[in-house]
């Protein structure tokens, strides 16, 4: 292991990568090959992924907290290799979804968003999420600008068909994004017709949260100071507590895109 990770906090490294080892056997994946940066690689049918648990380690030296190597394999199972093979059999299951920085997206088109997570294009079938490369776009004879449109009209389509609801809270309202597909929850927040579709309730520019894949909060400006110091704790709570983590910051959408203006400690 010495050859893997160096002797500078080698005992936090070895356990978690016996710990990383141990969980994706669990779930029926093996290690092929470790390389002598330390990159892993691991096979998922035609596809070879490549993993690094440099931030891992990181996270568990800080405040030695299982969950991080967890989530991390419970992102590589939801790994899927079978796209279709044609984009018109495709196109119409084309997203985008959420995942953190900490994740080594190699290969796999993907947008940075804040210094927390990025947007990654995915095919989405009964609740798999499929992660899309450049190769793929070969394969489909299109090119990363036509994929986008598709996954913003697909967006906006479901966006159509799905409640934003609210919690009234001394009058003023905590919206909710009730959507069949909850692993799209957070991402239909960067639909183009969001804005229209909360204007109403919440104008423009508005705030959210997405502490998890499948979870949300709306609010609008002039709530920002009402909101933001009553719901950190629901924040971190279902930060710490989902396999699928995505960030304690607040961002503020507004027409030149997605910011982060706060962000609230996990420790």
């Amino acid at each position: 292991m010495l050859g893997l990770f160096g002797c500078k906090d080698n005992k936090n490294k070895d356990f978690v990568f016996d710990e990383f080892k141990s969980q994706i056997e669990s779930k029926g994946m093996k290690i092929d090959s470790v390389d002598e940066t330390g990159l892993i690689y691991i096979s998922q049918g035609e596809l070879t992924l490549k993993i690094s648990l440099d931030n891992v380690s990181r996270n568990y030296e800080r405040d030695k907290d299982e969950s991080h190597i967890s989530d991390l394999v419970q992102t590589l199972v939801s790994y899927s290799i079978e796209l279709p093979k044609n984009w018109e059999d495709a196109k119409e299951d084309i997203y985008i979804s959420l995942f953190p920085n900490d994740n080594d997206f190699q290969e796999f088109l993907h947008a940075k968003i804040t210094d927390e997570f990025s947007k990654v294009y995915v095919h989405s079938e009964q609740d798999k999420l499929t992660w899309i490369t450049k190769d793929d776009l070969k394969k489909w004879n299109i090119t990363e600008t036509e994929l986008d449109i598709q996954a913003n009209n697909n967006a906006d389509k479901l966006l159509k068909i799905t409640p934003i609801t609210f919690d009234t809270i001394e009058n003023r309202k905590l919206g909710l994004i009730e959507v069949e597909h909850t692993t799209l929850k957070g991402a239909l927040l960067f639909a183009p017709t969001m804005k229209e579709k909360i204007k109403t309730d919440f104008g423009f520019p508005f705030y959210a949260v997405i502490p998890v894949r499948d979870f949300c909060y709306i609010f609008s400006e002039k709530d920002f100071e009402f909101f933001s110091v009553r719901i950190g704790k629901v924040v971190v709570d279902e930060y710490k507590q989902s396999g699928y983590p995505i960030t304690t910051e607040i961002l503020k959408f507004t027409d030149k895109g997605v910011e982060a203006v706060g962000q609230y400690p996990v420790e």
